[in-house]
């Protein structure tokens, strides 16, 4: 049985145990498991493992995160370099909205709408091996977004509370903290999800960028992501037109609330709290899992 979500998605009707869990994955959380891996509750197992979900399209631009790591803010910054690259687009089309449900659709809580105009943002939060893609396509682009998982367990637990009764959760934010460190949080383990990622073993096309890279030098990243789209070059003036509405000042507020998703954009916000045991157990689960990774030193430091 399926109910109605307050934003208009649907979503399994969960019950919780007495232990004070959720099935099917003994999580703290409800949610949706597709082979054993932790989704949203709004996904849909169908639309998650379906590689044949939409017909990709030459300029097609997917942006794939572990939930809390910019996803609002990658997606803004793709489709105003869209906006700055394409003056004579229709003004109906969906690149025009600031409203994310609209001109970068999260693909698998609905069915892709196959007559939407190109070029098309798509946004996904599926584990690596649920890309919907197939793996002999190695041209269509994806963004992929790493951040501090210091921040995003810290970001993660503000969401999911504003979320209320989508995902239900009611421990303490020590308690979130152990559920973080041991993967039983929406899309699971952040490490696993992030170093599949990184590892591609299928190797499709993807272009790796990570928040901290995005808050330091915001202009050198919005030309890298200009030349992954395709486009040869992009002048001074455009990437003014691209940095202006993509500061968070200029984006809060901008964007329909989706399971309580919010842009504030504070790089190092865990320092405020995660306790100095809290984020060494962070630092070295970072140390261990994601050994022989090139990432930010900010990511194993206190």
């Amino acid at each position: 049985e399926r109910v109605a979500t307050r934003d208009g998605k649907s979503v399994k009707r969960q019950i919780r145990r007495e232990d004070g869990l959720f099935a099917p994955l003994g999580l703290p959380i409800k949610h949706a498991a597709v082979d054993g891996l932790c989704y949203a509750p709004i996904c849909q197992e169908e639309l998650v493992k379906n590689r044949d979900l939409f017909a990709p399209r030459p300029d097609d631009c997917m942006v794939s995160t572990y939930p809390r790591s910019g996803t609002t803010w990658t997606l803004e910054i793709v489709r105003n370099i869209h906006l700055v690259q394409n003056k004579n687009l229709d003004p109906e089309h969906s690149l025009k909205t600031q409203n994310h449900r609209v001109s970068a659709p999260w693909i698998n809580t609905a069915p892709m709408k196959e007559d939407a105009p190109s070029p098309r943002v798509l946004k996904t939060h599926n584990h690596y091996q649920h890309l919907n893609i197939q793996e002999s396509n190695k041209t269509f682009r994806i963004i992929h977004v790493m951040r501090d998982p210091k921040d995003v367990l810290c970001s993660a637990y503000h969401h999911i509370l504003k979320a209320g009764p989508i995902f239900d959760y009611q421990g303490s934010f020590d308690e979130f903290v152990a559920y973080f460190l041991e993967g039983r949080v929406e899309s699971g383990d952040y490490w696993d999800f992030n170093r599949a990622y990184l590892e591609n073993k299928s190797g499709f096309n993807i272009l790796y960028l990570k928040y901290e890279e995005l808050s330091k030098d915001k202009l050198e990243c919005i030309r890298k992501i200009n030349k992954f789209l395709g486009y040869e070059q992009i002048s001074d003036e455009q990437l003014a037109a691209v940095d202006e509405p993509t500061r968070f000042e200029a984006m809060a507020g901008t964007q329909v609330p989706v399971m309580g998703n919010n842009v504030k954009g504070k790089v190092g916000q865990s320092k405020e709290m995660l306790n100095k045991t809290q984020r060494a157990e962070v630092i070295k689960q970072t140390e261990t899992k994601m050994a022989g990774v090139e990432l930010p030193g900010s990511y194993f430091s206190d």
